[in-house]
């Protein structure tokens, strides 16, 4: 009997092991479409770097997808014929579709811890959503013909509504703080947080087995090596990139000339860059002759355009950029995620800002130069 009950325990631990390394998609959808009897269901993700699709046959309104993801991460279902597309948070677990082919976007997708908190949180964010009746106060937002006094009242009921999504999403995140669900909403917000933090909230990830192999942990911890290099004190990193009349600036030989020198991270399509310029052509006349100087890497991918917002906006120093848009060499460099952002160096080359507010800049520059 004892013999029976090892050998018991040992089939179900390997059933369980079986199940943990590998997943699988039970689709059932109702309709009257002529898809749904023989066709085709896609499953994919968004990963442009490790592309992934499987394609499975849809007979009268069924599907299964399995397979094995070392990376859980949210995929995407479509079916030939059905309009709309159905996020699943993937992992090796098993998951249930239940739909229909007029609204196949808002199937219920059961199974999987990720996608469970996925589904809180998404219910969370919609019931939030109709309490403040946010729509409304969007409509209000973008109408033209709105007073003064009602755009105001919009804006802090959006406010509060977003307010009350993110109080919600952390106490969510508290249940499971090391999580797939957690870390990839970490992914999507890691370049606004604190070094100490980010590098507490990886040391946490790393110790943890089930993560050794995401790519989630392996990108974040590359990130964040890069953030400690670019640390107050440390030397900027060298670059030489081409001005608008193709001649090559190196950033070494350009800063030794000056006081302060001040990497500007902008493009002519960012409406926020575009908006800060004016300020910034302030800051330069005020501050150029006491030997402040600004190099700005452009994330344009057209020439055309980024010379036209040089002039138009009346920036009167260097300009740089290899036109390679969000895939900069220079901005992944510097870890540029978002833009304006900015650098700030010493003559020779330390770094003595990063990520200055704008109404931060003058302070740093009366600091150093008065």
């Amino acid at each position: 009997m004892k013999k029976l009950l090892i050998l018991a325990a040992a089939l179900v631990l390997a059933a369980a092991c079986n199940n943990g390394s590998k997943y699988t998609v039970r689709g059932t959808i109702t309709g009257d479409s002529e898809a749904l009897v023989n066709g085709k269901a896609y499953l994919f993700n968004q990963d442009r770097e490790n592309p992934f699709r499987d394609t499975v046959d849809v007979i009268n309104g069924k599907f299964e997808f399995k397979g094995t993801v070392v990376t859980p991460e949210p995929y995407i279902i479509s079916i030939d014929g059905v309009p709309g597309m159905l996020s699943v948070f993937l992992e090796n677990e098993v998951f249930t579709v239940n739909g229909s082919d007029t609204a196949f976007s808002e199937s219920v997708v059961t199974g999987g811890q990720a996608q469970t908190m996925m589904n809180r949180y998404s219910a969370g964010a919609e019931e939030i959503a109709d309490r403040y009746d946010v729509m409304s106060a969007v409509d209000v937002l973008r109408s033209s013909e709105a007073t003064e006094a009602e755009r105001e009242e919009a804006m802090e009921t959006y406010n509060r509504y977003q307010e009350d999504v993110e109080n919600m999403k952390n106490a969510l995140v508290a249940e499971a703080p090391v999580s797939h669900f957690a870390l990839y909403l970490l992914s999507q917000e890691y370049m606004y947080l604190e070094t100490d933090s980010l590098s507490g909230l990886m040391d946490a990830y790393k110790a943890d087995p089930a993560f050794a192999e995401n790519k989630y942990v392996a990108e974040l911890d590359e990130y964040l090596q890069k953030e400690l290099s670019l640390s107050i004190g440390n030397k900027a990193p060298d670059f030489t990139l081409n001005n608008p009349d193709g001649e090559p600036v190196t950033f070494s030989e350009f800063y030794k000339g000056n006081k302060v020198t001040m990497l500007d991270f902008w493009a002519s399509w960012c409406g926020p860059c575009r908006n800060f310029n004016p300020t910034l052509v302030e800051i330069y006349n005020k501050y150029h002759k006491m030997g402040f100087d600004i190099i700005a890497v452009s994330l344009d991918r057209d020439k055309d355009s980024w010379l036209e917002g040089i002039k138009e906006d009346g920036l009167k120093w260097t300009q740089v950029s290899d036109l390679k848009f969000w895939q900069s060499e220079v901005g992944q460099l510097y870890n540029v995620s978002f833009i304006p952002q900015n650098v700030f160096v010493d003559a020779e080359g330390n770094i003595i800002g990063r990520k200055v507010a704008e109404e931060d800049i003058e302070t740093l520059l009366d600091e150093y130069l008065r």
